[in-house]
């Protein structure tokens, strides 16, 4: 181990500290990263450009991977943990996917917290540390640990809300982020080899789930976001990025974290006005595995695109304007409609364990059983994908998934006969005293 060179961090040769003058007094509010240059015989130091000491401790872990060798000795202790933050830091940070990578890596540094901390494991906790028995635990363990929901009170405090149980298909995608954690770092040789780890198909850990909403019961949710329930949550002011959610889960058959991403501003380029279609993909986002594609634009997604600021599934704040004599409506981004999505789900009976991505199934059963051309259902749902130099032009053809677009309005128009009002936009902003405001 290098001798403690003191700071706030240190990794290998290089530590954290403050620049600082005579009298240890510090010349700038930034962290730097200090080593030792064993070629001049003097300390070197470079900037992290940040206050922030938990972003200046990221810049030296990226600063020591990139230039260090690692030794015989370095693989012989080379820890688990370790290898779960850098992988974060090279790799899983930069992936479109890199909120989830990061919720399957934060799991399993917990779940190695504790065994270290009930003596299961000793630390450091090896590679070879890891077999099934200890996988067995871990996919326990994680069906005990709760998921409990943060949210403020009153005064603006965090606290705990309300707790659900992990699905088993979480803690497979956990174990497949160890077993990428550790194949990374043999291919930066800080480990020698991988143990030969297996996980579950999700087809194995999660029961076949046959239960769909019919036309009739979206259409109840769609009332539900009108009227509400009286609950907090389920007050229909706050349930209008519900009402939002479910249009666009509707008319684009998107996943949930697809649909929350939705955006007109023209800097995404997600919104095609001239050709009608939508690419749930922004520019600039990597395609991941799990595929977001173009589908083409019904009128009831139009009108609430047009009625949109910046972000399809938000919530709106109005005040008044005294000196223009006017109200303000502004519309605000969500992160999640899980709050909203429970309060409707008790109220109409959903069965627990069904969370928003229930509007895509059923969304895709109702196209089915109505004949829409099959492969195109499996390009509309992503399971399909075109090839690049194809996918570039053909979504500008106007029969470019023609069966999705005729079965999309289908659906709209037998939902407009049950619950017409919820399907078209209500924002204040139709009054001529209403001026919206970007979020």
């Amino acid at each position: 181990m290098p001798a403690d060179k003191g700071g706030v961090y240190q990794r290998g040769g290089y530590w954290l500290d403050l620049d600082r003058g005579a009298g240890g007094k510090p010349n700038s509010r930034n962290w730097y990263i200090f080593w030792y240059d064993s070629s001049t015989g003097h300390q070197r130091r470079t900037s992290t450009r940040t206050s922030d000491v938990r972003l200046a401790c990221s810049k030296l872990d990226e600063h020591y991977l990139a230039v260090h060798k690692p030794t015989v000795a370095d693989q012989d202790h080379y820890a688990v943990p370790s290898a779960l933050a850098d992988y974060w830091q090279e790799h899983g940070s930069k992936q479109a996917s890199s909120e989830a990578i990061k919720a399957r890596l934060k799991l399993l540094t917990r779940f190695l917290d504790v065994q270290v901390h009930t003596g299961r494991l000793v630390d450091p906790i090896l590679p070879d540390d890891i077999d099934e028995s200890v996988l067995g635990r871990f996919r326990s363990w994680a069906q005990i640990d709760p998921i409990v929901a943060r949210k403020k009170d009153d005064d603006g405090n965090w606290i705990d809300g309300a707790s659900r149980t992990r699905s088993a298909s979480t803690a497979e995608e956990s174990i497949i982020a160890l077993k990428a954690a550790l194949n990374h770092a043999v291919g930066k040789r800080r480990i020698r080899y991988a143990p030969a780890l297996k996980h579950k198909t999700r087809d194995q850990v999660t029961p076949a789930r046959s239960y769909r909403l019919s036309v009739e019961g979206i259409g109840e949710l769609l009332d539900f976001t009108m009227r509400g329930s009286g609950k907090s949550a389920g007050h229909p002011a706050r349930l209008m990025p519900l009402r939002r959610y479910l249009i666009g889960a509707i008319c684009t058959l998107g996943r949930p974290d697809a649909i929350l991403d939705m955006s007109v501003s023209p800097k995404r380029g997600q919104w095609m006005q001239d050709a009608h279609c939508f690419a749930l993909n922004p520019e600039g986002r990597l395609q991941t595995n799990k595929v977001r594609p173009v589908i083409p634009v019904v009128g009831a997604l139009e009108a609430w695109l047009t009625a949109s600021d910046e972000w399809l599934v938000c919530r709106e704040t109005s005040s008044s304007d005294e000196d223009q004599q006017i109200e303000v409506v502004e519309q605000i981004r969500v992160a999640s409609v899980r709050s909203a999505w429970d309060s409707a789900r008790e109220a109409l009976g959903i069965p627990d364990g069904w969370g928003p991505k229930l509007i895509r199934h059923s969304m895709s059963t109702i196209l089915a059983t109505r004949r829409v051309d099959l492969v195109e259902l499996e390009m509309a749902l992503g399971h399909r994908v075109l090839g690049k130099t194809s996918s570039r032009y053909v979504i500008f053809d106007p029969r470019y998934l023609g069966t999705i677009r005729s079965g999309l309005e289908d659906v709209v128009g037998d939902l407009a006969k049950r619950s017409g009002n919820a399907l078209h936009p209500k924002l204040t902003r139709d009054h001529i005293n209403v001026v919206p405001m970007r979020a």
